[in-house]
């Protein structure tokens, strides 16, 4: 969870793509807020936390300084968090029901934000989810840097592919 929000899909211990490769974009889930459609990403991502923070009189300029806020259990800071938890909690609560995961992991700079982050998320997802559904959510240890590393990575593979095209062809010509 940064700006964007996204999700991997993992089927078989394969990073699953579909069709367009665009698998796991839950930051464009729509959202109906105040009369409109928006995305996920435009209602609860970094950005918008603080934005929401500055335009209740709230100081900050950094995640970090929500963390603070938070630790001195700020009720405005508070609450703009559990907002924002609440609609990415919606958004699993939709993924959980379309693919059925076991295990929902959240990551990306606002896991520094702790349990006020994830506590809201994991009751949304528990008071929506039915039947005997049981879904663990929990922070990733993966960096904060995991888009950054995830793209580098693809980079690399597309890279190799390309040459590996390339070398396969000049050996049938």
């Amino acid at each position: 969870m940064n700006e964007g929000i996204g999700a991997g899909v993992i089927i078989n211990n394969e990073l699953y793509q579909g069709t367009y490769d665009f698998v796991g974009e839950i930051g464009h889930f729509l959202c109906y807020e105040q009369g409109q459609f928006k995305y996920l990403e435009d209602i609860a991502g970094v950005d918008v936390l603080l934005h929401l923070a500055s335009s209740q009189g709230l100081r900050v300029k950094s995640l970090k300084e929500i963390t603070e806020l938070l630790q001195q259990d700020n009720q405005v800071a508070n609450s703009i968090v559990k907002k924002l938890a609440t609609w990415v909690g919606s958004a699993i609560v939709n993924a959980i029901h379309m693919i059925g995961p076991q295990t929902v992991f959240i990551g990306g700079e606002m896991v520094v934000l702790g349990e006020p982050l994830i506590q809201p998320i994991r009751e949304t997802v528990s008071h929506y989810l039915f039947g005997e559904q049981a879904v663990n959510i929990q922070f990733s240890s993966i960096s904060s840097k995991a888009v950054q590393s995830g793209a580098g990575i693809y980079a690399m593979i597309q890279w190799l592919e390309k040459k590996e095209y390339r070398n396969l062809k000049r050996l049938i010509s």
